[in-house]
């Protein structure tokens, strides 16, 4: 797949630039999903899902440079605590900064603390990608705070297990295992989660954060497991830097997800 190119116009500045578009489908197909509900391999290419203008650093979705900026939003931009983001920045660290400035933009907008939550946990897999270590804990740290913040002010769009358990698997990468252990307990008798939370919780007592991907999303685990409390999935490691992924990974596994399953969240 070959990556196409647009131009946008930043809404603050109103300077032209380009932006290149990774490509909508990947080589090899939808076969495995994160504990934290990541697609593998389909999201490997979120360095391109956002873009930063090269003069005053406002950053968007490349579809969103057409929308309207709030004056405290260019104010934001305009700050010496925001552009400081971006000094000394080397190509190779630009896409997760800049999906670090665009939770901050967003937060400024007034975005749902869920939904902040979850694009800081997609930038921490970016980060992951990058091998920008720091960062991924940082992104980590964000969407703690921001999921917690969503259920304590009942704020998680109808879907309170999704951010408990999320808030059981982001505390657990973070080594945070007795606040991971914590979050687990209110999850009761989900069915939705029970499985997968169960699964957390042994990794959470063997303090095992290491970052896990697997044959069946979360949410779905109980359903395809033989027994409960039985055969967990077989789990693979995403170690720092991994951006290609082989079906062949997962070969112990006979059956593969449907492509056109889609996102929990």
């Amino acid at each position: 797949m070959t990556n196409s190119t647009t131009v946008v116009a930043c809404p603050v500045c109103c300077t032209h630039f380009s932006h290149e578009i990774g490509p909508t489908t990947r080589d090899a197909q939808v076969f495995g999903y994160g504990l934290d509900f990541r697609l593998v391999p389909t999201d490997c290419s979120l360095a391109t899902e956002v873009t930063v203008c090269p003069r005053c650093s406002y950053v968007a979705p490349p579809e969103d440079f057409n929308g309207r900026v709030p004056g405290h939003v260019k104010e934001l931009v305009r700050s010496v605590e925001y552009g400081s983001q971006f000094e000394d920045c080397v190509p190779e660290e630009l896409p997760a900064r800049s999906w670090r400035a665009l939770i901050d933009i967003l937060d400024a907008k007034g975005l749902n603390p869920k939904d902040l939550g979850l694009t800081s946990l997609r930038g921490a897999w970016l980060a992951r990608e990058l091998n920008l270590l720091e960062l991924e804990e940082e992104f980590l740290a964000r969407a703690d705070f921001y999921l917690d913040d969503a259920l304590r002010r009942g704020l998680t769009k109808g879907n309170p297990g999704l951010v408990i358990y999320l808030l059981g698997e982001i505390n657990r990468r973070r080594g945070e295992f007795l606040r991971a252990k914590e979050m687990l307990t209110f999850q009761g008798n989900n069915p939705r989660y029970r499985y997968p939370a169960l699964l957390l919780t042994v990794l959470i007592e063997e303090e095992d954060s290491t970052p896990y991907w697997s044959l069946h999303a979360p949410d779905r685990m109980e359903h395809h497991s033989p027994r409960f409390k039985g055969l967990f999935p077989p789990l693979r490691s995403i170690p720092p830097g991994k951006t290609e992924f082989s079906p062949g990974e997962l070969a112990e596994t006979a059956e593969q997800p449907d492509e056109d399953d889609s996102r929990s969240y």
